[in-house]
């Protein structure tokens, strides 16, 4: 069967909203919230009239790695400044969500206290 994708119509939208209401799993979401920006809303379609709605955002991967010969007040410092540079050079090429992946305590609650990160939680992930 052919599947096809297209930006949601009214009747679209309109069934949306129904829909998103009634499950329970995005109990009190505001269907606003997922057709406005940031990213795109479409619709995953057959010719049966079968519908997926998707939100669709640009999320940025980071990595880090710090040289161990650096002393700890050198590299807050670059954390701190790379990461605002870091930030608003996501939100000015439309990427609505930076995450990062670590296991070093340190650094972790380095960025809670001054970016506010927190735990990413109820997500999975597939490399493109």
């Amino acid at each position: 069967m052919k599947i096809d994708v297209r930006t949601p119509t009214l009747e679209d939208l309109e069934r949306f909203k129904v829909c998103l209401a009634a499950d329970p799993d995005h109990a009190g979401q505001d269907a606003d919230s997922w057709i406005s920006g940031p990213g795109e809303f479409m619709v995953f379609f057959n010719p049966k009239g079968d519908r997926v709605w998707v939100k669709i955002e640009r999320v940025l991967r980071v990595n880090i790695q710090h040289d161990p010969a650096c002393s700890k007040r050198a590299i807050s410092r670059l954390l701190y400044k790379g990461f605002h540079w870091l930030l608003g050079a996501s939100r000015n090429s439309q990427f609505s969500e930076v995450i990062f992946e670590s296991r070093a305590l340190p650094l972790i609650q380095f960025l809670q206290k001054l970016f506010g990160v927190k735990p990413v939680e109820e997500n999975y992930s597939v490399r493109t």
